[in-house]
C-alpha cells in the first residue's frame, strides 16, 4: 500500500489537495526553508505528525526545546535526564566536544584516552597513568591486557593525563631509552598550559557526558542517548518518535554543533552496523544555528545526506535561509518546501525550477510555500494544513 499525504498540501492554484507520497517527499532528503514566522516549523510539525500516523521511525534533534508537544514520543533532555556515554566516542569527537584545538594536545589525546583506559580497567586505579620511569615492556604488557578489558575511562582526568603524555628521556649520559620517559617535557607543557587550563574549565562545566547531581533520584530515569538511538534505528519503534532535546546547550553554539555531529554519526554507525529494511527519518530544526561554516567530509549531517539513502536514513532539515547551507549540501536534497524568503540571493541558490518563482517566493503569506519533490521538476504553490498539536515557540505574550 502506498504511503502518502492526502490532505497535507492544498494546491492554491487548482484549489484541490495534492497527494504526495512519503517516498517522493523524504527518500532523497527534504529541505524546509523560510524566514522567521513564515510557517516552516508548523510545516515540519505537520509532516512529523503525518509520519507518526503512518508508524514511521522518526528521530528529532531539537536544539531549542520547541517540539515538546508531540504525543506518544520518547523525549529526553540531554544533560538533565539523559547523557552521552563518552566511552562510545572516539578521540576526534571528544576533542571537538571539549573544543581542544592545540595541535600538540590533539596529537596526544588518543594516547591520553588509552592511558586512562589502562589505569581504570587494567590497573584498577582511579588516578592518572604515570609514564615517567615506566618501561616500554611494561606498557606493552598493559596494552595487551587492555585488548580484552573494558574501555571506559574517567574523562575528568583527561587534562592531567595529557601532561603525563609529555615525557622524554634525560638529556645526559643517564638517558634510558627502555623507558617511556624520565622527565617531563617542560617547554612543551609550558607552551600548552593555557590550553590545558581552558580544558579544565570546560570539563568542570560539561554535563553532557555524565548524570546530573540529582541522578540518585529514584523517580527520574536517566538514559544513554546512544542506546536510545541504537534502539530507534534498529527496531520498529512502538512510540514511533524519539526527541532528543538539546536546549540545555542552546547558548553554546560550538557544543551544539558538536553534539548534533556526534548524534547524526551515531545514527549512521548504528544503521550501517545493523542494516534494516524500514526507513528512519532524522529531523534537525534551526539548522542555521548549528551548521559549521566548513563541513568536514566525516560530518554526521553530510554523511546522512551523502550515504543515508543507501541504508534507509533520510534527513529533514529546517533552516531560515538556503544561504546557511553550502552549494555542496543543497545539492544533496531532492525535495524542497520553500516558505517566504528575504532576498533574491537566497532564491539564487535553489534549484532552477524554484528560481522561476523568484518574486512569489519573496512575497508568500504565512503558511504557504512552493513544493518541489524528488524526481520531479514540477513546482506547486501549496498551503500546508496545520497539525492538531502546536510547537512551543516560547514567545513572551504582551497579554497579562
Amino acid at each position: 500500500m502506498e504511503t502518502k499525504f492526502e490532505t497535507l498540501f492544498f494546491n492554491r492554484v487548482n484549489q484541490q489537495y495534492k497527494p504526495v507520497k512519503l517516498d517522493n517527499l523524504l527518500a532523497q532528503h527534504l529541505l524546509i526553508t523560510g524566514v522567521t514566522g513564515s510557517g516552516k516549523s508548523t510545516t515540519a510539525l505537520s509532516i512529523m505528525m503525518g509520519m507518526k500516523a503512518f508508524h514511521q521511525n522518526l528521530i528529532i534533534l531539537d536544539p531549542t526545546g520547541e517540539y515538546q508537544s508531540i504525543p506518544n514520543s520518547r523525549r529526553v533532555v540531554l544533560g538533565r535526564d539523559s547523557f552521552l556515554d563518552v566511552n562510545h566516542l572516539n578521540a576526534n569527537e571528544i576533542g571537538k566536544m571539549l573544543d581542544i584545538t592545540h595541535p600538540q594536545l590533539l596529537s596526544k589525546l588518543p594516547l591520553a584516552i588509552e592511558s586512562l583506559q589502562i589505569s581504570r580497567n587494567v590497573l584498577k586505579s582511579t588516578a592518572v597513568y604515570k609514564k615517567i620511569d615506566r618501561t616500554r615492556d611494561n606498557h606493552q604488557f598493559n596494552l595487551k591486557r587492555l585488548r580484552i578489558a573494558n574501555k571506559d575511562f574517567d574523562l575528568n582526568l583527561i587534562a592531567d593525563q595529557l601532561i603525563e603524555e609529555f615525557v622524554i628521556p634525560r638529556n645526559d649520559d643517564k638517558a634510558d631509552f627502555t623507558l617511556l620517559g624520565q622527565q617531563y617535557d617542560q617547554d612543551t607543557i609550558q607552551s600548552v598550559w593555557s590550553d590545558l587550563e581552558t580544558l579544565r574549565l570546560a570539563l568542570r562545566s560539561l554535563k553532557v557526558t555524565e548524570l546530573p547531581e540529582d541522578s540518585s533520584d529514584n523517580h527520574i530515569v536517566h538514559y544513554d542517548v546512544g542506546y536510545l538511538i541504537n534502539l530507534f534505528v534498529t527496531h520498529r519503534a512502538s512510540e514511533q518518535s524519539l526527541i532528543i532535546d538539546l536546549s540545555e546547550y542552546a547558548n553554546d553554539i560550538h557544543l551544539s554543533q558538536t553534539l548534533i555531529d556526534i548524534l547524526t554519526r551515531e545514527v549512521m554507525i548504528n544503521r550501517q552496523r545493523f542494516p534494516k529494511k524500514f526507513p528512519v527519518v532524522v529531523f534537525i530544526d534551526e539548522a542555521h544555528r548549528y551548521l559549521p561554516k566548513v563541513i568536514a567530509s566525516d560530518n554526521g549531517i553530510f554523511s546522512i545526506l551523502r550515504e543515508g539513502r543507501k541504508i534507509g536514513v533520510d534527513l529533514m532539515l529546517s533552516t531560515q535561509s538556503p544561504l546557511d547551507l553550502s552549494a555542496k549540501l543543497i545539492g544533496q536534497f531532492g525535495s524542497f518546501i520553500c516558505h517566504r524568503l528575504g532576498s533574491p540571493e537566497e532564491v539564487d541558490v535553489l534549484p532552477p525550477a524554484l528560481q522561476k518563482s523568484r518574486l512569489e517566493l519573496m512575497a508568500l503569506p504565512v503558511g504557504e510555500a512552493f513544493l518541489k519533490t524528488a524526481n520531479s521538476s514540477d513546482v506547486t504553490l501549496v498551503q500546508i494544513t496545520p497539525a492538531s498539536v502546536e510547537h512551543n515557540t516560547n514567545n513572551i505574550s504582551f497579554d497579562i
